[in-house]
């Protein structure tokens, strides 16, 4: 099992990557900075999963990454403090530093 890159509170980037198969990370978190809620437990990424590759599959750890709407939409009328968290598997993720 592979120790978490990143740690609960860790400020994270979503990568904008090309996909020609399925993933799980939604368009609309790519390229969006978020913080890291929790830990999920590794499992064979979407990528691999898609094609039924649950034993050979290539495995990650997951996290649960908490965003601003207001950051994810410019146009957001909610309040300033509404977040949406979704799920992330570790290669779609990059340390932000600040």
């Amino acid at each position: 099992m592979a120790k978490p890159k990143f740690q609960v509170g860790d400020t994270v980037r979503v990568k904008d990557r090309t996909t020609l198969f399925h993933t799980r990370t939604q368009k609309f978190i790519r390229k969006r900075v978020g913080t890291v809620v929790a830990h999920r437990p590794e499992w064979v990424i979407p990528e691999d999963e898609a094609w039924d590759r649950m034993e050979t599959g290539r495995k990650e750890p997951f996290y649960v990454i908490r965003f601003k709407q207001t950051e994810l939409w410019p146009d957001y009328t909610g309040l300033a403090h509404d977040t949406l968290e979704t799920e992330a598997s570790e290669s779609w993720l990059e340390s932000v530093k600040g």
